[in-house]
């Protein structure tokens, strides 16, 4: 499994070279900062990141495929805080979590949505209310079965690799974003409270560009950000536009120095930045980024 990832992150970064070239736009935010290294060696593949809310200053994150069905908390300098587990919740490829806020409630959501061969005819979103539990550290602790929700998604045009989703606080809906194709697509669907019937995603747009590995929006749904191995996107909604109207508008693209198999994103908790966390590959630590806005 790992030999493939890698073989299709090396073709990812030759095509993501190819199409970099010549590419300015306005620049948001500044240069990068380090704020840690993640030293729990059980954090050996992040692949979401997202900020906490019932934790100030700390963010959710969680493993790529391989590892069991388990979130991690960290905060703002990257020190392990927190496991929990998700007890009776399989973990086939989770590849992206975001937060969602339902009557004055903040939930998580987790996408096991990663499908290298694109071949899964179903992949699934796990959906739990954000632990605010206070912290004694190093906590481990296990969420009952009961306590997770999970759905059950398709894509209206067949099987798609993805590892980007968000939850839009302004239309209420969940998007999912494809890695693999020239030009990626945009999934929507509606989420209902209760698991139920399958839920479709239904293409509601495309984006010119590649190898998309994580999405994130801003609590209040005026600013977006999607990443590849090699680049950030940026988008500022104008009032009463939709996700793929804005998404149909060129992306501004921000800095970013890329990282080892860097595939998350996540704005600051405050608004005032962005941060990217990679993998620990080839003897490498991973290390959390801070991009401050101007």
């Amino acid at each position: 499994m790992w030999v493939g990832k890698q073989i299709a992150t090396w073709i990812g970064y030759f095509l993501l070279a190819e199409c970099a070239v010549g590419q300015v736009s306005p620049t948001i935010f500044g240069t990068r900062e380090a704020r840690g290294n993640i030293e729990n060696p059980e954090i050996n593949e992040a692949s979401g990141l997202v900020a906490a809310v019932g934790h100030t200053g700390h963010f959710w994150t969680h493993n790529d495929s391989g590892d069991g069905a388990r979130i991690f908390l960290i905060d703002g300098s990257a020190h392990h805080k927190a496991t929990y587990y998700l007890q009776g919740i399989s973990a086939y490829d989770w590849e992206d979590i975001a937060m969602m806020e339902r009557d004055g409630c903040h939930y998580l959501l987790i996408g096991d949505i990663g499908d290298n061969r694109g071949q899964r005819p179903y992949v699934h979103l796990h959906v739990l209310k954000e632990p605010t539990a206070p912290i004694r550290t190093p906590m481990v602790d296990t969420l009952p079965n009961e306590q997770v929700r999970s759905f059950v998604l398709r894509y209206e045009d067949g099987p798609r690799d993805a590892e980007s989703l968000f939850f839009d606080p302004l239309d209420e809906q969940l998007y999912v974003i494809s890695k693999r194709e020239l030009e990626v697509g945009i999934y929507a669907t509606a989420l209902p409270e209760i698991p139920g019937d399958t839920l479709m995603l239904r293409k509601v747009g495309v984006l010119p560009h590649t190898f998309i590995t994580s999405a994130a929006i801003s609590p209040d749904g005026t600013e977006m950000l999607l990443k590849n191995l090699l680049q950030v996107f940026y988008w500022k909604r104008k009032p009463g536009e939709s996700i793929a109207e804005m998404s149909s508008r060129p992306a501004m693209l921000q800095p970013y120095q890329p990282e080892p198999q860097g595939e998350a994103v996540a704005f600051a908790p405050d608004g005032q930045g962005y941060y990217t966390l990679g993998e620990a590959v080839l003897g490498m630590q991973s290390v959390l980024y801070f991009y401050p806005r101007y």
